[in-house]
């Protein structure tokens, strides 16, 4: 039996997988940039409890705002949480309906004053 000599490789398959590799690319960026790509998030069927003293911010389906039980509007609520610790654990508790403008608001303003102890209070689903 006689051994062949090895004169050359075979890139034939490599360009293959390249060209899917190329189409499969192209085809995602396009849904990226147009901003067409459906998604559904996650939920959660888990749950951790934890007891912490905490600050209680509520938004409603409406967009209205209260803290601590008592009603705040958007302008004030910048006022009710300067006073406030950087350390202080605060949780939100927001109805599903609520506006997301309302709720990315919300967060801007713990962003500014650098509250980072935020919890946001879901419900488990069975």
């Amino acid at each position: 039996m006689k051994i062949k000599k090895f004169d050359s490789m075979n890139v034939i398959p490599f360009i293959d997988i390249m060209l899917v590799l190329l189409t499969i690319i192209l085809t995602f960026s396009t849904f990226i940039a147009q901003g067409r790509l459906q998604l559904q998030l996650p939920k959660s069927t888990t749950s951790e409890q934890v007891n912490l003293k905490l600050k209680e911010l509520t938004i409603d389906k409406n967009g209205v705002i209260t803290f601590e039980k008592e009603l705040v509007s958007l302008e004030n609520l910048k006022e009710k949480l300067m006073p406030l610790s950087k350390q202080t654990n605060i949780s939100i508790r927001a109805d599903e309906n609520t506006p997301f403008k309302t709720f990315v608001y919300v967060i801007g303003i713990f962003k500014e004053l650098n509250l980072e102890k935020i919890s946001i209070v879901t419900e488990v689903k069975r």
